[in-house]
């Protein structure tokens, strides 16, 4: 009882001083900085392109501490397409650890012993929620308040996916739109993460609410060729132009609510799958399209493979 007490104190003593940090997850999803407290992203995707797994790899920075790369903050994943898998955040966090450890940790890593307590000191800052139906799903983030007095480390909230429960929401009785679904749903995060100060994430098929994605415009203007190259690649004044999605896709407000959009998306190959080397340089490439809070816009190229996403230059 003392520590609930003790812990909306703290709570409630950071949200009245007003400081705002800026946290920096990715640098290649995020290149502006960092995320914000109160800010929304959305993750959208064709189904195989990498959605839960991207949510996996930012958890795994999320909770791994600083001296592997980390944030050492704490994340709460709402479950709702049955996609967690801890073998799988186990093996991104070793990558990360792998590669990012400081020198000090680096040393210690021969001892598989010593791997296992940073992996199991991370897990402890996840909470997992699962949810099997759209009232445990709608009763999950009326509970996140007192989960966020409960424990002041919690960052960031992603959810998996918003658009799961849609179809027992839309009956043959009570019709409602995919985009004025995702409204709702979206309102209610951005009005949590603003008031207490925490980043949403939220994945969503690309398809879903009413949005055919700029991909498809992307690939029909035929102006690839005016994305510039500087370290990493992105859309120019001209090109950003051509990738807008038409109003008739965006009338429901839904991209007003979200301050950055990650889509998903696999790259047309022309070489049959699998003609590379035993290293699987033959593997399907996918790019991320990626647009800012601030309306810039970036294209960054990924590789899927036992150990996560791989990002790779242009």
């Amino acid at each position: 009882m003392c520590e609930t007490i003790e812990s909306a104190f703290v709570a409630i003593s950071r949200l009245a001083s007003g400081t705002e940090a800026t946290y920096n997850l990715d640098s290649v999803l995020f290149p502006d900085g960092g995320l914000r407290p109160g800010e929304l992203v959305e993750i959208s995707g064709e189904s195989n392109s990498g959605k839960s797994l991207l949510c996996l790899e930012l958890i795994a920075r999320i909770i791994l501490p600083t001296n592997c790369g980390g944030l050492e903050l704490g994340a709460v994943l709402i479950d709702c397409e049955n996609s967690y898998s801890k073998p799988v955040l186990l093996t991104i966090m070793e990558k990360h650890i792998l590669n990012q450890a400081e020198p000090t940790v680096a040393s210690t890593l021969a001892d598989p012993r010593q791997l296992e307590s940073i992996q199991l000191a991370a897990l402890s800052r996840l909470h997992l929620i699962v949810c099997y139906s759209l009232e445990q799903f709608e009763f999950s983030l009326l509970a996140l308040p007192s989960l966020f007095v409960k424990h002041t480390e919690l960052t960031f909230v992603l959810i998996d996916s918003i658009a799961t429960f849609y179809w027992t929401k839309c009956t043959a009785k009570n019709l409602i739109r995919q985009d004025t679904y995702q409204k709702a749903h979206c309102k209610t995060l951005s009005r949590l993460a603003c008031k207490w100060k925490k980043i949403a994430l939220l994945t969503k098929p690309s398809h879903f609410g009413g949005r055919q994605g700029v991909w498809r415009d992307f690939e029909t203007t035929g102006t690839a060729g005016a994305l510039t190259c500087e370290g990493s690649t992105q859309a120019s004044s001209s090109l950003v132009g051509n990738l807008t999605p038409s109003t008739s896709t965006t009338s429901s407000s839904v991209g007003s609510l979200i301050d950055h959009r990650i889509e998903l998306c696999e790259i047309d190959n022309p070489s049959p799958r699998g003609s590379g080397t035993e290293q699987g340089c033959g593997d399907q490439r996918f790019n991320a399209f990626i647009t800012m809070a601030d309306k810039q816009q970036y294209v960054r190229f990924y590789l899927i493979d036992k150990y996560g996403m791989n990002w790779i230059e242009a």
